[in-house]
């Protein structure tokens, strides 16, 4: 038996592609209850962690997002949101563990359902902008039109929120929650200062979003102000309220991603050889520039003769530093 479990957990680490088919099919045993292994707990989700940074699985990950966003319709309002700090979706689904999280069924990859978007921007437009114009409280006409009602469907589509393939290396991430007061949380007991706190890991998730809004109500002049407010709205809701679980204590909070730092400059010496990327602006003599992938130095190529013809700009080529300081470069074809 315990050979079995061994083999298991061995083709899980090794083989594991599918977050979610490792999650709901490949515990070796028990890990939860008092005669639960919480090594195994462990075990497993680092299994799905590992498996949804799978080159290879990432890789097919993408055409089907790829696809995805070319299919929603042309009029959409989207944008890539990025969590701020981390996200929790389905901690409370039933599993095989105490916790859980919801992936897309397919790819295992994480997914915010659209279902879930509209309700959180929904009760945001009643809560919040419903406080200072009473046309956006629930029964009122801007309400209606944006979210409808138990009789009539609104007339803005919320998609689901699909994972932003190259935004984040690892999505999901090991997190823990410690409940100090188990049994008061049952009811079976009242908490004393004698309780003993039971760490309990789960999945929570970091990185990108594209969040997808569409008009489908009648063709109207306003359909594209109505669709971009029903965005503002919902941006506004997931950057103040966040979504998913655990928002009281952070967890959720979505918006515009940072912009990406400058690229440092290259520590190295003349002689070393680098990778550079081919610029399309040439010298004024018609000569090719490079820049030192990943770092700031741009340059002239002294022997841009010698470079072949069959390169265009954007190519990455590796070059010889002919000499360099901390603003500029130049390099030479060896």
């Amino acid at each position: 038996m315990r050979t079995a479990i061994i083999a298991l957990r061995d083709q899980r680490t090794s083989r594991g592609q599918h977050a979610g088919l490792l999650l709901q099919r490949y515990l070796s045993e028990n890990a939860t209850g008092e005669s639960g292994n919480p090594e195994e707990k462990q075990d497993i989700l680092r299994a799905a962690i590992n498996a949804a940074t799978d080159c290879d699985f990432r890789e097919l990950y993408k055409i089907a997002y790829q696809r995805w966003q070319n299919l929603l319709p042309s009029s959409s309002v989207t944008h890539e949101l990025h969590t701020i700090g981390r996200l929790i979706f389905g901690l409370g689904s039933e599993n095989v563990l105490e916790t859980g999280i919801r992936l897309h069924h397919t790819f295992g990859m994480p997914i915010i359902p659209g279902s879930a978007l509209k309700g959180l921007a929904a009760h945001y437009c009643d809560q919040v902008w419903g406080a200072t114009g009473m046309q956006f409280k629930k029964e009122g006409r801007y309400h209606e039109l944006l979210f409808g009602t138990t009789d009539d469907c609104g007339c803005i589509v919320f998609h689901d929120a699909w994972f932003v393939p190259d935004s984040e290396s690892k999505p999901l991430k090991l997190d823990v929650m410690t409940p100090h007061h188990p049994k008061w949380f049952d009811g079976s007991e009242p908490p004393t200062d004698f309780d003993s706190p039971i760490p309990v890991p789960f999945l929570s998730v970091s990185g990108g979003f594209r969040v997808a809004v569409t008009w489908h109500g009648p063709e109207h002049q306003e359909a594209n102000n109505w669709t971009d407010l029903a965005f503002s709205l919902l941006k506004e809701a997931l950057s103040e309220w966040g979504i998913g679980g655990k928002t009281t204590s952070g967890y959720g909070r979505m918006g515009i991603p940072p912009p990406p730092p400058p690229p440092s400059p290259y520590k190295g010496k003349a002689t070393d050889t680098v990778d550079t990327v081919l610029l399309g602006e040439k010298t004024k003599k018609g000569g090719w520039r490079a820049q030192i992938k990943g770092h700031s130095q741009i340059g002239p190529i002294q022997n841009s003769d010698q470079v072949p013809g069959n390169v265009n700009s954007g190519d990455t080529v590796r070059l010889v530093i002919a000499s360099i300081n901390e603003r500029e470069a130049a390099f030479k074809w060896p």
